[in-house]
């Protein structure tokens, strides 16, 4: 048998170029390594009895490693596993957690977050996970409805994995169009609760502080049909905009979290709890503060937050986002339509200010106005044309969204290794010899006022005008 006085990892990746570069730094780091390229040879060394720490990719050669994972813990119930995949959706974190492994990893990764995970197993244990995956719907979530490879989302993929077998409430924050009713339904459907219902309250369900005959007031608010209390075992309740309530509305949620739920259940020990999801388009926090939410309701839904990012945060998603709504299409209308990488391009680099849901509504729109299967770029630049409003209206993010979104794609190709020098100087100039310009207009060409409204004193706004061979041009007040 093995020494055991330093720890021993497995490391299992088809990928023969994966398995020497984690094992090399795993060795360095000053750990024992073996590795495999296979799920048999993954058994075999888990077997022999060597490993503390297994580090598996989930798609093998000759079979799932997630399958094999609970037989795995059974045997050597003391093995730390970590998950590594490069399919990076919702369903590979779910079912990675659900299965007992310690940690999953989406591909690509950094080797030091790898380490510092590795280190992180010799800690106590997590709880134990006895979850049963037979209601998990994998066609579904394997592609969609939420897709995303992202870094962003990949951390939203965490989260669920952790929460979605809780009774936690869910507070849900995002700008509009993000998906926040989309990934409510997604942790009800992916829990054990999948064929319990999801309803819809309405606020105006808490314009009244009884919760005499809730079953009758559930049917007038929500498109569900609850015949009896049985009917609610293990539902989830999810409610819209939860900043827009009024007082009375926030004082009846906080009442109906508090009291009413559990009246529900007092002498109903069979059932299953029910769950709460609020969303928010708004920054909830700043309502507290400023006195026009309950800061004890907002800490009672504020125990698992999730913020989901914009669009434009997360650009690297539409292909995928994209190739799903085409897919979409195409089954629920027979409109078959492909889209070239130009076009997938322009979608990227537009701004998107109406998220997901603007994107979705633009492939709908070009898959009903294209004439010929493949979709044509000038069709793509003129629907998106049209969703511009026009300039009195048009859609302003802060300079500082603006400036985020132009250096990640900016970075999106950036290698490391070549000499760049200035970079700092050569960003700063270009905002800076535009504002200057633009100040000089404003006021004819006058340096002692544009220098006055600038901030500079007039010395230095000659220096920068000459730094940058800016043409002053003097002109009349007319």
């Amino acid at each position: 048998m093995e020494n055991k006085t330093v720890k021993n990892i497995i490391v299992v990746d088809d990928d023969r170029s994966i398995r020497v570069v984690i094992s090399t730094a795993l060795t360095r780091a000053g750990y024992n390594v073996k590795s495999s390229g296979t799920a048999a040879g993954m058994w075999r060394l888990v077997e022999s009895d060597f490993a503390d720490v297994l580090i598996t990719d989930v798609g093998l050669p000759d079979g799932d490693a997630l399958d094999i994972l609970p037989k795995l813990q059974r045997n050597n119930p003391n093995l730390k596993i970590i998950v590594m995949s490069a399919r990076t959706t919702l369903l590979t974190a779910v079912r990675a957690e659900k299965k007992g492994a310690f940690e999953y990893l989406p591909k690509p990764f950094d080797l030091d977050d790898l380490l510092n995970l590795v280190s992180s197993t010799f800690f106590p244990p997590k709880t134990e996970k006895n979850i049963d995956l037979k209601n998990i719907t994998k066609n579904i979530y394997d592609s969609g409805p939420v897709v995303g490879k992202s870094m962003a989302m990949q951390e939203i993929y965490k989260i669920i994995s952790r929460i979605v077998n809780t009774n936690y409430p869910i507070l849900i924050s995002g700008e509009s169009g993000t998906g926040k009713k989309l990934i409510s339904k997604s942790i009800h459907d992916l829990s054990s609760k999948t064929n319990n219902l999801f309803i819809n309250l309405d606020v105006r369900f808490f314009d009244d502080y009884s919760f005499d005959g809730l079953i009758d007031k559930i049917n007038n608010h929500t498109s569900s049909i609850i015949n009896n209390i049985n009917d609610l075992s293990g539902s989830s309740f999810y409610i819209k905009d939860v900043t827009e309530l009024s007082n009375i509305q926030q004082k009846n949620l906080l009442n109906f979290i508090e009291n009413g739920l559990p009246q529900l259940f007092q002498e109903n020990s069979n059932l299953d709890k029910t769950r709460i999801f609020v969303s928010t388009k708004k920054n909830i926090l700043s309502f507290v503060e400023k006195g026009l939410f309950r800061e004890d309701l907002y800490y009672r839904l504020n125990i698992v937050p999730i913020k989901l990012p914009s669009l434009k945060d997360r650009f690297e998603d539409i292909p995928d986002l994209t190739l799903s709504f085409l897919e979409k299409n195409y089954q629920n209308k027979s409109i078959k339509r492909s889209i070239s990488f130009e076009c997938m391009n322009f979608l990227k680099e537009y701004s998107w200010p109406g998220n997901i849901r603007e994107l979705k509504n633009v492939i709908d729109r070009l898959c009903l106005l294209s004439s010929t299967e493949d979709i044509s770029l000038n069709l793509v630049k003129e629907v998106l044309s049209e969703d511009r409003f026009d300039d009195e209206n048009i859609y302003e993010e802060s300079l500082e969204s603006y400036f985020k979104n132009y250096l990640k794609k900016y970075f999106k190709d950036f290698d490391e290794n070549l000499s760049l020098n200035n970079l700092h100087n050569n960003f700063i100039s270009k905002i800076e010899k535009p504002l200057i310009e633009t100040t000089l207009n404003l006021f004819r060409g006058n340096q002692i006022k544009a220098s006055k409204c600038l901030g500079f004193n007039r010395n230095t706004l000659r220096s920068k005008i000459n730094m940058y061979g800016i043409e002053v041009v003097k002109k009349r007040k007319t």
